[in-house]
């Protein structure tokens, strides 16, 4: 019987080195949030490097038996210090990422970069002929890897293979500027389902691809478009991402209330220049230099997780946002009074479901993102639906929670500074239709919509058809 295999950059796990040794355990947030309910208690095997150069065989135990309470099986690929230098720090984020996220400036073109990036996808695709099996299905997530599927025919691998981008896909102005445009597209075009989260991502890609390659039929149709290119053909499909909306509303039932003396505004972000930090803070700031009746009564907490990437600019977003922090604490606050109360980590997933449940607005303020899944995960908590969500227009979700959504410009910091005062001043009619309209739209477009919705558009199968993982992993298969 077929199974699933999943293909991400990094496995959905944390190492942490104990004199020789390591412990391993499932990290938190990212592809994993999404997956988990997913592929729980199915036989999928889930490919990525483990986030260490040196994989021992005792090290490769441990990863797959922690992947077994989880339900699935975690496959790690080791890569050197090299390697992950030039093909994480140096393509996939010192090149796409920031390209991708309309910030061109950083993008940085060495031609090692891309060696790396061709030998990485080449090095996966290796790892993925010694563990599939003829009828497996494969699906790849993410920027890593739009030269995967072209290794995979190298390599004699016929079994289908599908993609799903989880960051904006740009317009052909920006994506023209990368020297090695053609051959991404062409890599991409070897996938049998490419997956986007909105239809200006896909309508970026068609043009992209309408401009540069040549003898392409493309046929535009909803919900699925289909392209017809060297003999075969490759839909295209938009499929916004979401949550477990049970687990949100559940937890938040059991959530322990938060001191309260005033209203909270709260922002959940990750240390990256793409989320709008520095000019949330400056919004807020004006904010509250044209609103003083809110001195005293109102309280952003802004949650900032560390970045795993090693880059430069995120140590100089750091000092700039702190800078911001202490310069409005200082000039606004008192004794009793604190405006930004800063919290320079990840939030534990306890403390953050009672901040969704009880703050008064939720702010994503993002320059650009794929989606954003912190809106949601907003609205599905907040059970007493008396929450306002302040959502940027140039986040994915934007596209598809509009309507239940106050949406801001974040370059527009007297737009933005408004939009806020309208949140914490809404009526609470209002405030409950609207949120009661988010977590309905969220509560049905959930995240077992979206990995059917995408399993059946790439496979014809839904995540209930494949294996039941067996409670005997055949280790020796893993391992060899």
């Amino acid at each position: 019987m077929e199974r699933l295999i999943v293909v991400s950059a990094i496995l959905p796990i944390h190492l942490k080195k104990e004199g020789k040794d390591y412990t391993v355990s499932i990290s938190p947030g990212g592809l994993v949030t999404a997956l988990r309910q997913a592929l729980y208690k199915r036989k999928a095997i889930w490919i990525g490097w483990a986030g260490t150069e040196k994989l021992t065989k005792q090290l490769k135990e441990k990863i797959i038996s922690e992947g077994t309470k989880e339900g699935f099986i975690l496959y790690p690929v080791s890569l050197s210090d090299e390697e992950r230098e030039n093909f994480f720090d140096g393509f996939s984020n010192g090149i796409i990422w920031p390209l991708f996220h309309t910030f061109q400036a950083y993008a940085r073109f060495q031609p090692e970069y891309w060696e790396a990036y061709k030998k990485v996808n080449k090095k996966f695709a290796t790892a993925i002929k010694g563990l599939v099996h003829k009828d497996d299905l494969i699906w790849v997530h993410d920027y890593h890897f739009f030269l995967l599927p072209g290794y995979l025919k190298k390599l004699n691998v016929k079994n289908k293979t599908a993609f799903f981008l989880h960051i904006p896909f740009p317009n052909p102005e920006l994506f023209f500027k990368i020297p090695w445009r053609i051959d991404i597209l062409r890599g991409l075009l070897d996938y049998d389902l490419i997956g986007f989260h909105t239809y200006i991502d896909r309508k970026n890609f068609l043009d992209c691809i309408n401009e540069l390659i040549e003898d392409i039929d493309i046929k535009v149709k909803e919900p699925i478009t289909e392209i017809s290119y060297k003999g075969r053909k490759i839909k295209i499909g938009v499929f916004p991402i979401s949550i477990d909306f049970d687990k949100y509303n559940s937890l938040a039932k059991e959530a322990k209330p938060l001191k309260k003396n005033g209203k909270i505004i709260l922002g959940i972000d990750r240390l990256d220049y793409t989320k709008g930090l520095i000019d949330k803070l400056k919004a807020y700031r004006y904010f509250l230099e044209k609103y003083p009746e809110f001195h005293c009564k109102v309280k952003l907490v802004q949650a900032v997780a560390p970045n795993i990437k090693k880059l430069p600019e995120y140590d100089q977003l750091k000092v700039e946002f702190e800078h911001l922090v202490s310069d409005i604490n200082g000039r606004f606050g008192t004794e009793r009074w604190t405006p930004v109360h800063y919290i320079a980590r990840r939030i534990e997933f306890g403390k953050l479901i009672s901040y969704y449940r009880y703050s008064d607005v939720c702010w994503v303020n993002s320059i650009k993102d794929g989606m954003n899944l912190v809106g949601k995960e907003y609205a599905a908590s907040n059970i007493d639906e008396n929450g306002v969500l302040l959502l940027s227009e140039f986040a994915g979700a934007a596209t598809e929670i509009h309507d239940y959504s106050i949406l801001v410009n974040p370059y527009d910091i007297e737009g933005t500074a408004f939009s806020l005062y309208k949140a914490l001043s809404m009526e609470e009619k209002e405030k409950r239709r609207m949120m009661k309209g988010l977590r309905e739209h969220i509560r049905k477009y959930n995240i077992n919509w979206w990995s059917n919705t995408y399993l059946e558009t790439a496979f014809g199968r839904k995540i209930e058809d494949f294996p039941i993982l067996e409670d005997d992993i055949p280790l020796h298969e893993i391992l060899s």
